[in-house]
């Protein structure tokens, strides 16, 4: 049998609508795999193993009736442990999360399930997301280093290709942080492009749900999958959507692609530095003109973020923060007691304050189609790092990890992180593409020309022809 894990989605949903592979044999050997090499990355917190195999006999007895099938038929997939799940309990990495089962899957879930993909489990998360290292999960390239977070169960499973796709959520970077970590792709769609109707909140004006896949082409193909108005979420767009991948093979011919050197680029680890200089010369090379550019108020998104997440997520824990502190995390209690001490004056000019950078971000895109920069300015930091270095200064991981995300977070933009390379350590690299709000084909354009030129997306972490659970 041909081995699935070393298929994109979009290659298995062909195998599969083809008669080439059998949804039951792909389920199996993605459990095989998890149950290998997860013990070494703790990537899943829950394995629907079970259900699973039942989905894939029901889709094989579908196929042989010829039943017409969705555009991931076939395909697994996981999510982060903050989205809803019929018959399990969301608990969102805390122990102060109920034990009880939801009733109702998340409307993404359901989304993937009607389009024929197949739920093989639940992936870990930083505590309620509100952080960027998500222990005690791994980083496949090293299992010394931190995935990332606070998807980071997600980026580390489709890294070590347990799964092909895999749900995150990104208040402040936490889809692309541990997209570039791991060296895998990840999507942060406009703000209310995708319903997050059943996903435990972090802060309600700054979250956004998205999928992280092994190529541009499977973000897309999710993408198109995930996105649409949802009457269930007041957050969510109205925007017709478009077919996300009918600019894939566009290329970027043309196009004027933005640098701008404060801010994303003047604080940089030498090794994503010298990335993302080959980045931006290949894309050059392909037909596009760098264009230097300035994002007037882009300095403002660390504190505007800080203020918004801490004071929302603070509204949104008080009951349980104040009945049962000892359940969070220490690092949580911190954030949340931070959030209560912002005055609603804080609150309203950080929200105020939104306003001047997303007039920065019209005015830049007025000059240029997409913005392009390292996704984070270094790479994985070790296990139990609590400070990391930002230019010259050392500040704590968090902020440092998403500083070069925040903005696209700030103003809703979409932001596309796809593989850029290694450093010396042989860590990867995130290359960011931004774009205009609703313009995610654009973003998916330009990564997939970057991606058509190197061969990044096809790395793996691990020795393929065996399931020993050893890592390279």
């Amino acid at each position: 049998m041909i081995d699935p894990t070393g298929m994109t989605a979009t290659e298995i949903n062909h195998g599969v609508e083809t008669g080439k592979l059998d949804p039951v044999d792909v389920v199996e050997t993605y459990l095989d795999r998890i149950a290998a090499i997860d013990p070494s990355l703790a990537s899943f917190v829950l394995v629907t193993a079970d259900e699973a195999r039942a989905e894939a006999a029901v889709l094989r007895e579908a196929l042989r009736s010829g039943v017409p099938g969705g555009p991931l038929r076939g395909v697994p997939f996981a999510v982060k442990d903050l989205y809803d799940v019929a018959g399990y309990p969301t608990r969102s990495g805390s122990r102060a999360s109920s034990e009880a089962p939801v009733t109702e899957d998340a409307a993404t879930v359901t989304a993937l399930r009607d389009a024929g993909a197949i739920l093989i489990g639940k992936t870990t998360t930083h505590e309620y997301a509100y952080g960027v290292t998500t222990p005690p999960t791994r980083n496949p390239w090293s299992l010394g280093h931190v995935p990332g977070g606070s998807s980071g169960g997600s980026g580390a499973a489709v890294a070590a290709r347990l799964a092909p796709v895999a749900m995150g959520t990104d208040t402040g970077g936490s889809i692309r942080i541990p997209a570039a970590l791991c060296g895998v792709t990840g999507m942060k769609a406009t703000y209310g492009r995708v319903s997050k109707r059943g996903v435990t909140v972090l802060s309600w004006t700054l979250d956004h749900a998205g999928p992280l896949a092994t190529t541009v082409a499977d973000a897309a193909l999710s993408l198109g999958v995930l996105a649409g108005h949802d009457t269930g979420d007041p957050y969510s767009a109205g925007e017709a959507v478009p077919d996300f991948g009918v600019m894939l093979d566009r290329g970027v011919d043309g196009m004027r692609l933005g640098v701008s050197e404060a801010y994303f680029c003047d604080r940089l680890e030498p090794g994503v530095a010298a990335a993302f200089d080959r980045a931006i010369r290949e894309l050059e090379k392909a037909g596009a003109t760098i264009v230097p550019v300035a994002f007037a108020g882009v300095e403002l998104c660390p504190d505007i973020v800080g203020v918004v997440a801490s004071v929302e997520a603070a509204s949104f824990h008080r009951a349980r923060a104040t009945e049962r502190p000892e359940l969070f995390g220490s690092d949580v209690v911190d954030a949340l007691r931070v959030g209560n001490l912002h005055s609603g004056v804080s609150y309203v000019d950080a929200q105020r304050a939104r306003s001047v950078v997303t007039a920065g971000m019209n005015r830049m895109f007025g000059e240029v189609d997409a913005l392009l920069s390292p996704t984070v300015a270094g790479t994985a930091p070790i296990l139990g790092t609590e400070r990391t270095s930002l230019g010259k200064s050392q500040i704590d991981v968090l902020n440092g990890l998403n500083a070069l995300t925040v903005p696209a977070n700030v103003t809703g933009m979409p932001a596309l992180s796809v593989p850029a390379g290694f450093d010396d350590q042989g860590l990867p690299v995130g290359l960011q593409i931004m774009t205009p709000p609703f313009q995610e084909a654009l973003a998916f354009a330009v990564g997939r020309a970057f991606e058509a030129r190197t061969d990044f997306a096809a790395a793996v972490p691990y020795t393929a022809s065996t399931l020993t659970g050893e890592l390279l």
